[in-house]
């Protein structure tokens, strides 16, 4: 058994929500939460969770708290460089909301999208994250040399088509955020492609979990390549 390696084109892919990020102000953002960031060897990239790595809807929300609680922790010890007695205030407070599902078809198929000519090549990889995240990957879009008159249009572009192929929302709320009275994943939007519905059978979703364990384990023991 391979773990790791080439993400076939007909597995589930999810783009983690997290507030105030993917919103504006208080309204959820598709774009915002799709967002591509520009790359110094011409490229856009944006990270995605694989399900091969978060086969479950409580992995797949596991990784998404864990990245917001990330989040806060650098923000807080940030703050406490001026100030230890300083607090993470509640305004700048990371929230994670829940995630959409794209798959890696829907990716590699935007190099032959009419009207996304500039795109030399879309693809999305394994990337095992220095923190320690066996499920996260590169969504890397590479535009071609000297065709793109305006690189905020064209990620507007690759972003709407990105969403047109999404579904969801998979709406939740992490424990240490139970206390917030009105949470910010009720704003999440249903994409054009409709809700998330997990269409695996029971034996291969059984098939799945068994397969991630044995790559988890590899992992934790330092046996994974």
């Amino acid at each position: 058994m391979r773990c790791g390696g080439y993400i076939p084109d007909s597995d589930s892919l999810f783009r983690q929500s997290v507030y105030p990020v993917s919103f504006k102000g208080r309204a959820f953002a598709w774009d915002k939460c799709l967002n591509l960031s520009d790359q110094n060897e011409g490229s856009l990239l944006a990270s995605l969770t694989w399900e091969r790595y978060v086969p479950t809807e409580k992995l797949i929300h596991g990784y998404g708290c864990r990245l917001a609680f990330r989040r806060n922790e650098r923000k807080l010890a940030a703050a406490k460089l001026k100030d230890a007695e300083a607090k993470l205030k509640d305004k700048d407070r990371q929230v994670y909301c829940g995630a959409y599902e794209l798959k890696g078809k829907a990716i590699r198929d935007l190099q032959a999208t009419e009207g996304l000519d500039e795109i030399l090549s879309a693809d999305v990889v394994h990337h095992v994250e220095v923190e320690g995240e066996i499920a996260h990957a590169d969504l890397r879009i590479f535009l071609k040399p000297g065709s793109v008159a305006s690189v905020e249009g064209t990620k507007t572009a690759i972003e709407d088509r990105l969403w047109n192929n999404c579904s969801g929302p998979l709406r939740h709320i992490c424990d240490c955020d139970k206390d917030i009275a009105e949470h910010p994943s009720a704003s999440l939007a249903t994409p054009p492609a409709g809700a998330y519905s997990d269409t695996r059978s029971y034996t291969l979703r059984l098939w799945c979990m068994v397969r991630f364990q044995i790559c988890d384990w590899l992992w934790r023991n330092n046996l994974w390549h």
